[in-house]
């Protein structure tokens, strides 16, 4: 404790003179006086108790005194010293990730308390507070209220996704204002290396040096087999123990399980055979350890490709398109088709449409072309969601085909059609268009391709969070997303990309009487946990290291209640008498 002004000390002799008055004040006598004879039953109890009457008579005094003495104690400022946060102006960063939920409590509660400890010592310097993510978030910026602070941390949430701590203090490095400002990152775990470079800026790491046991499955993967369903679950105990536990595959009413025992850093694959035809399996492994986020795995069964073979008498602009969308592309003659099985196929050659692989027709080698001039009309449709065909010119066309459905026409003539089956037919060549010099081109076979080799009953896996652009088109212009029966949230088409959920899980996305379903799991860096020890690079230039919490308010409080308490003494004296 300090004194901040002790030229107000001379008032101490306000009290000294209240003393000197009581001491030296002249005494009465008792003198019985007959109006008042009547009274004296009344007096009976108070003179039964001297000792009670001797209090009540310097009562009175002691509060005075003490009420006194309170104001000169204010009058001097007297002051609570104690030491505070380095730096002028404070910046949090908030690990969010997914491992930050691993522990007991977890990573992120115990980081949230050094938070509101620091936040205590801050004395009303501003706070900011980012969240990490892949695109780092501002929760509150250069706020000096305390209760806001604590608040706004008490409120903070793990949102699953990847920390990219380098892109998120490159973010808060944007914010800082001179060299005062300090940088405190929480998080699990955070190497010098990555900070090598800020030698102008101060950071105070604050990381979990408690290592944790954790189990975790990477991957999970079904493929058909002439018995059924065949199911590999990769299994890996990053521990420095061993670990016993049990797989299980469930999908609908069907759950196998097998054993489970691992070395200290030791991976398995669990393979599962003859499995029934289901489309949507969980893969779970039952282990004690000290983080379940990752102990839980999904996976859709559905006919998934990533190449296309292209005929080698089409346009080199087509080959040239699909290797835009990052597709592994294969030129063929057309009579090697038929061996091409389950292949995407882009051809010309119609009396390939018999073939069970998915096609995309581009122009017809059965059919002769007529000219037309028009603009080209499009229906709703997930290929047209984000290939708008405004600026493309078409010269020529081939007569369409009469069980298709049309889904884009040029004078009311087809111009992109559906086959029963789902092949997509293009009735013009590449070279009759400008197509190809239009970006619509690379984005509508990117649209084709995830429409042919896709499934309607699945619209992918996603991260946490993750920006995507999906290839959703409806009358209403809305998808609604469900967990179960639970409503999460809405997409409208030509808002922006589709953004996913924060939570791992199975996802409904209902629109226009469709019904889809997605999954959210973790990428892989969330399945890994890491430990490290807090440190501090650089000092701030500051010149107060202490804050002061003065001690006046609680003085002005003591003081008025004494002045209650006198008058009330005053009030029961005179009652008395």
């Amino acid at each position: 404790m300090g004194i901040a002004n002790w030229i107000w000390i001379w008032t101490a002799i306000m009290p000294f003179a209240v003393f000197l008055y009581y001491f030296f004040r002249k005494k009465y006598q008792n003198k019985n006086v007959s109006s008042v004879l009547f009274w004296q039953e009344m007096m009976k109890e108070i003179q039964a108790s001297p000792y009670l009457k001797k209090l009540q008579h310097h009562l009175l005094f002691y509060l005075q005194m003490a009420a006194l003495l309170l104001c000169v104690f204010g009058l001097i400022e007297p002051y609570w010293e104690s030491e505070t946060v380095q730096g002028n102006e404070l910046i949090f960063i908030v690990d969010t990730s997914a491992s930050m939920l691993a522990g007991s409590p977890s990573r992120f509660d115990q980081q949230k308390t050094a938070m509101a400890e620091l936040v205590g010592q801050a004395g009303g310097k501003p706070v900011t507070v980012i969240k990490t993510g892949q695109t780092p978030e501002v929760a509150v910026r250069e706020e000096r209220e305390q209760k806001k602070l604590l608040a706004s941390i008490e409120n903070l949430e793990v949102n699953y996704e990847e920390a990219q701590m380098d892109q998120t203090i490159l973010f808060a490095e944007s914010l800082v204002k001179d060299e005062s400002t300090v940088i405190h990152i929480f998080t699990d775990a955070l190497a010098r290396e990555a900070l090598a470079s800020k030698t102008e800026q101060s950071f105070v790491v604050h990381s979990s040096s408690e290592k944790l046991a954790n189990a975790s499955i990477r991957q999970f993967g079904l493929s058909q087999s002439e018995k059924g369903l065949r199911a590999i679950v990769q299994v890996v105990n990053e521990s420095e123990e061993q670990m016993k536990g049990t797989v299980t595959l469930s999908a609908g009413g069907v759950s196998k399980e097998a054993e489970l025992e691992l070395q200290a850093g030791e991976e398995r694959l669990v393979p599962f055979e003859n499995l029934p035809a289901e489309d949507l399996w969980t893969a779970e492994i039952q282990v004690n350890d000290d983080y379940a986020a990752d102990n839980r795995m999904l996976s859709f069964v559905q006919q998934e490709s990533t190449g296309v073979v292209v005929d080698s008498s089409l346009h080199s602009l087509v080959s040239k398109g699909f290797e835009s969308i990052g597709m592994e592309v294969a030129a063929a003659d057309p009579s090697q088709f038929k061996d091409r099985t389950g292949s995407m196929l882009a051809t010309n050659q119609t009396e390939l449409l018999d073939l069970n692989s998915p096609i995309l027709l581009i122009g017809r080698n059965d059919a002769e072309a007529i000219e037309v001039s028009g603009a080209i009309e499009t229906t709703s449709h997930p290929l047209f969601t984000y290939a708008d065909l405004e600026n493309v010119y078409v010269s020529a066309l081939y007569p369409g085909f009469d069980a298709y459905e049309t889904i884009a026409e040029i004078d009311g003539k087809p111009f992109i059609q559906l086959s029963p089956k789902g092949d997509i037919a293009i009735l013009s060549d590449i070279q009759s268009t400008n197509w190809p010099l239009d970006p619509s081109f690379p984005l509508f076979l990117w649209s084709a391709a995830n429409e042919l080799t896709g499934s309607e009953a699945f619209l992918g896996y996603f991260q946490p969070n993750e920006h995507r652009s999906v290839p959703l088109a409806s009358d209403a212009g809305e998808w609604e997303l469900f967990k179960g029966k639970e409503y999460v949230g809405s997409y409208l088409e030509g808002e922006g990309p589709f953004i996913a959920p924060a939570e791992p899980g199975v996802y409904e996305v209902d629109g226009d009487g469709r019904s889809m379903q997605m999954i959210v799991q973790l990428s892989s860096e969330e399945k890994t946990l890491a430990s490290g020890a807090s440190y501090a690079i650089g000092q701030a230039s500051e010149e107060d290291e202490t804050i002061h919490y003065p001690l006046i308010p609680w003085a002005i409080a003591i003081v008025l209640l004494l002045l209650l308490v006198e008058w009330e003494v005053y009030r029961r004296g005179i009652a008395i008498r």
